[in-house]
């Protein structure tokens, strides 16, 4: 049986994961150089390693998406929206995947 939305922030599902991928594709279409600039741009924050690129690579996509209750994290596969026991893993370009590795 489908499972169907149980509040608002379900019904905001469609539109805060068409709001991220809109975000990554953005980013992704950046050159590394433009990348490292534009998250330093976003978070004020230049990191000098693995985990603070992470870390400020998540504020930067935070930062332009209204995610209405919704999560976003780094996972293996792709980057995890999220709620509750709700995940959906969104792939990252090659570029993206390139800046948040460690």
């Amino acid at each position: 049986m489908a499972e169907r939305p149980h509040d608002m922030t379900d019904l905001y599902l469609a539109p805060v994961v068409l709001g991220v991928e809109a975000r990554l594709e953005e980013l992704g279409a950046l050159s590394a150089d433009d990348l490292n600039f534009q998250v330093i741009l976003e978070t004020n924050i230049e990191p000098e390693n693995a985990e603070e690129r992470r870390k400020a690579f998540l504020e930067t996509v935070r930062r332009r998406v209204e995610l209405h209750g919704w999560a976003v994290s780094l996972q293996e596969r792709g980057l995890a929206v999220s709620h509750d026991e709700h995940t959906i893993v969104l792939g990252l370009p090659a570029g993206l995947r390139e800046y948040v590795a460690d």
